[in-house]
């Protein structure tokens, strides 16, 4: 399966995810169900090649446990957290409310990127030279760990390097394209002196697109990479499995992560409890830091799924200058 993916650069965005007409197959549950599985009304994409009954089962917390980490949360963030520490030989115990990947990590457009939101114009001001290559060379690890990891314990989740293409939401011949295309340049120049293969092109088109409207121009940021998500993150958890030093619990909810003295103790709603060294809260939501809740802004983003003519569009990333 390939897709291209266009998305809108603001905090409330969309994206158009491409698949060739043979990739599409019905999979669905019970809407009563679905709750426990998905945190969407509807089901998310990834389920067309990585259906609900094939990720991994657990059974409920229902006694207390020693480790050394306690992970909350089983999405993208606790799961490759979980992986890491069990690598590198600590006990994990990993906890999740729901099923795994219940929450916005089955529901992700899959972008692995360094080519940021932000921008490093705006990263290198507020946190100078220094701060922005931390940015630059953390982004581009991590995107190419995904993909070093998924070779090591082959998995089959579809990784690839793709282009990142940056545009304005302007039509040529507009003043806001003229202003995007000043601001795409210094974007460029910025994050080539910070060692990332960019490059600003004026005349860039993109194949597949048919020119209307004309946004022609933009920075194209190679090696940014795409890859599908879910199978990747139940490659994971079949290694985890497998794994003396790993368990989960999954319809298991944690109401607490309290520090006493040297320990961590994790409580869960059925009353059972993990004493850690350590805790890891991978949650969307900090659990009881209300201080932290009020100050959250709450976003959500939009994908819809089109068939196309396998290979009549470039397999890439599009991002254009929108704000809204």
């Amino acid at each position: 399966m390939r897709f291209s993916t266009l998305s809108r650069k603001s905090n409330s965005h969309f994206t158009v995810y491409i698949f060739p007409r043979r990739t599409m197959v019905s999979s669905a549950i019970p809407v009563d169900k679905r709750f426990e599985q998905t945190s969407g009304a509807a089901n998310s994409v990834w389920v067309h090649r990585d259906d609900y009954a094939n990720r991994p089962k657990f059974q409920p917390l229902n006694t207390d446990l020693k480790a050394q980490v306690c992970v909350v949360g089983a999405g993208i963030a606790g799961i490759s957290t979980a992986y890491e520490l069990v690598s590198s030989g600590k006990d994990v115990v990993m906890l999740e409310a729901r099923g795994v990947l219940s929450g916005e990590s089955g529901r992700t457009s899959a972008h692995l990127a360094n080519a940021l939101d932000d921008h490093y114009i705006n990263i290198m001001k507020k946190h100078g030279r220094e701060g922005a290559q931390i940015a630059a060379d953390s982004h581009t690890w991590a995107l190419n760990h995904v993909g070093d990891v998924a070779k090591k314990l082959n998995i089959e989740c579809e990784y690839r390097h793709v282009p990142g293409y940056e545009i304005s939401m302007y039509e040529r011949g507009d003043k806001g394209h003229e202003q995007d295309m000043k601001q795409l340049q210094e974007e460029a120049d910025v994050a080539k002196s910070l060692g990332l293969p960019v490059q600003f092109r004026e005349d860039l088109t993109i194949s597949g697109w048919n020119g209307k409207p004309d946004q022609r121009g933009g920075a194209v940021f190679a090696g940014q990479a795409a890859f599908h998500p879910t199978q990747y993150l139940v490659g994971l958890l079949h290694w985890l499995q497998k794994q003396p030093n790993f368990k989960c619990y999954t319809s298991t909810r944690v109401m607490s992560v309290e520090e006493r003295g040297s320990k961590v103790m994790v409580k869960t709603e059925g009353g059972s409890s993990v004493e850690c060294e350590q805790a890891v809260e991978a949650t969307c939501v900090p659990l009881q830091k209300l201080s932290v809740v009020a100050e959250m802004q709450y976003d959500r983003t939009y994908a819809i799924a089109i068939r196309v003519p396998k290979g009549s569009i470039e397999d890439c990333f599009i991002y254009d200058s929108a704000e809204a």
